[in-house]
């Protein structure tokens, strides 16, 4: 009786440990799909952030300045957070400031979402998932900040 019960154990263990490899093989599955739709997101924020830098810029700069003229949205940006910075003139100093913090708070995103696409390239979905919604946050900070300055803007 011993050897059968000594073999139903082991068979136990050996059933328990591949079930525990297909939970692992399952998460990462999921960390996969995770991480995609996370890129996906940031994507999209991305994209109404530089709706905002587009529709706030000319009314911050200084009329009549090429600054925001430009296709590139986060050129804008920066050309114009820089303008910001050295206390140049600008036609809202309130909304200034706020689009300012926008665009520090965006160049925070960067080098995560750089770590979670090497994290993504070596096949740890986990960590990268992790980077992109780490990344998340400081474009959630730039979309408040970029509302905020929208909202001087007109006034609200």
């Amino acid at each position: 009786m011993k050897p059968s019960a000594t073999f139903g154990r082991r068979m136990r263990i050996v059933a328990w440990c591949a079930g525990l490899m297909l939970v692992g093989f399952a998460a990462q599955a999921g960390d996969k799909e995770n991480y995609a739709a996370k890129v996906k997101e940031n994507d999209a924020t991305i994209g109404v952030i530089a709706g905002v830098i587009n529709y706030v810029c000319p009314k911050i700069a200084p009329k009549g300045s090429a600054m925001c003229t430009t296709d590139d949205a986060v050129g804008k940006a920066v050309a114009l957070a820089t303008h910001i910075e050295e206390g140049k003139p600008v036609q809202n100093q309130r909304a200034a400031d706020q689009f300012a913090d926008a665009v520090e708070q965006f160049k925070q995103h960067i080098p995560l979402r750089q770590k979670a696409a090497q994290y993504a390239k070596n096949g740890d979905f986990r960590n990268a998932f992790g980077y992109e919604e780490f990344a998340f946050q400081y474009l959630v900070k730039t979309a408040t900040q970029g509302i905020n300055a929208k909202k001087m803007v007109d006034g609200e």
